[in-house]
């Protein structure tokens, strides 16, 4: 009796088991596909590439996105989020490019590119039925809801962040028209945020406004008299306030920060070329003197140096020398030594240029002195060998 009692405990475990596992695998095929399995936050680099349009650059940082290109300013957060939703977009359907003709769905040539890092996925057309977005990627067509294609268009300003200041930095000192600003002043400009932000297309006339941060960098406005539009000329951007601010200006305050860096002076590029350093760190620079000749000063002179390639602007090569420089002479023979082996050196004889004439005249010819060796025996012994070697 216990034995049938255990057999059937046994197989009500196993119906148990049965049924959790079938359970388990309806629920897994009704999980709709991803159009992608990336997270928004593992992501470093985001373009948008459209046709006949620049390109949309995105980079993500510590403290949040920022627009790369064609802006180099905060990017607004919140946008992108959105935009980046479209990682996680309920694939409908799925099939391999090969079988599909992607000219009739929009996707050869396709217009729109989304790069992921070192993914990229084409946007086609819709599909007429189910007004479904084509897009492409490693291989396969998906068709996925069209809530994404208007953040892909749009713009760039679409993606400016509407704060005055940029994130990370924080202005210790400032200037209105030259008059420098509370620090009270200064705390509540970080936290502005403009109603909308335009694109310069004329610069405006307005009152200059300069903010320094602790390393001497320099933030400038140029700002209308009603103080609600700050325009940043460096980067043609208009920033249109909802309530002008109000600024509070202390002539007694005193500038401690550095002064601001200035950037690296370049050569115009001959013929076209792309701009050069200076210096370069890599090429040593070309020495007017010997390097270990005595050195001396210029002469004072109140003419530019004619070498100076900045002294001219309007003809910056044509008055420049030619410099000799060390390298460009041609090497000579190196000297031969020639030793013995006690380390002595051997003397080197240099024959004469010219043969000394010989003392004997030619027979009749007096004025004409003979040939070197004319009138002597050439077997008779060499006279040096019996001189006195007191003499």
């Amino acid at each position: 009796m216990s034995g049938r009692w255990l057999i059937n405990g046994a197989l009500a475990i196993l119906l148990v088991v049965l049924g959790l596992l079938i359970r388990a695998e309806l629920q897994r095929a009704h999980i709709v596909p991803t159009l992608t399995d990336l997270a928004a936050a593992d992501l470093y680099r985001v373009e948008i590439d459209r046709t006949g349009e620049p390109i949309i650059t995105l980079l993500q940082t510590a403290i949040g996105w920022r627009l790369e290109a064609p802006f180099q300013v905060d990017a607004d957060n919140g946008r992108v989020t959105q935009l980046l939703g479209l990682l996680e977009a309920p694939v409908e359907r799925s099939f391999p490019a090969q079988s599909a003709d992607l000219r009739e769905l929009g996707l050869s040539p396709a217009r729109l590119t989304l790069r992921l890092d070192g993914r990229e996925l084409q946007f086609g057309g819709t599909d007429p039925v189910g007004r479904m977005r084509y897009v492409a990627g490693e291989g396969l067509v998906h068709l996925i809801q069209d809530r994404f294609h208007h953040l892909l268009i749009a713009p760039p300003i679409h993606y400016v962040s509407p704060q005055l200041i940029p994130r990370g930095f924080g202005p210790v000192f400032g200037r209105l028209g030259g008059i420098p600003l509370t620090p009270e002043t200064l705390n509540d400009l970080v936290g502005l945020h403009a109603e909308r932000v335009e694109i310069l297309a004329e610069t405006p006339s307005g009152e200059p406004v300069a903010l320094k941060s602790a390393d001497g960098s320099t933030l400038r406005f140029l700002i209308s008299e009603d103080r609600r539009r700050w325009a940043r000329l460096d980067q043609r951007l208009l920033y249109v306030l909802t309530d002008a601010p109000e600024l509070t200006l202390d002539p007694n305050a005193v500038d401690l920060t550095p002064p601001e860096p200035r950037p690296e002076a370049s050569i115009p590029p001959p013929f076209g070329g792309s701009p050069a350093s200076v210096q370069s760190p890599s090429i040593p620079p070309v020495m007017d003197s010997p390097p270990f000749g005595p050195t001396m000063d210029p002469a004072p002179s109140d003419e530019p140096m004619a070498s100076d390639a900045f002294a001219q602007p309007d003809e910056p090569f044509a008055a420049t020398p030619e410099r000799l420089v060390p390298a460009d002479g041609l090497p000579g023979e190196p000297p031969v030594v020639r030793l013995t082996p006690d380390g002595q050196a051997i003397p080197v004889e240099v024959p004469d240029a010219e043969p000394a004439g010989s003392e004997f005249p030619l027979p009749g010819e007096p004025d004409k002195a003979a040939p070197s060796g004319f009138g002597q025996d050439p077997f008779a012994p060499d006279p040096a060998m019996y001189s006195d070697p007191a003499n």
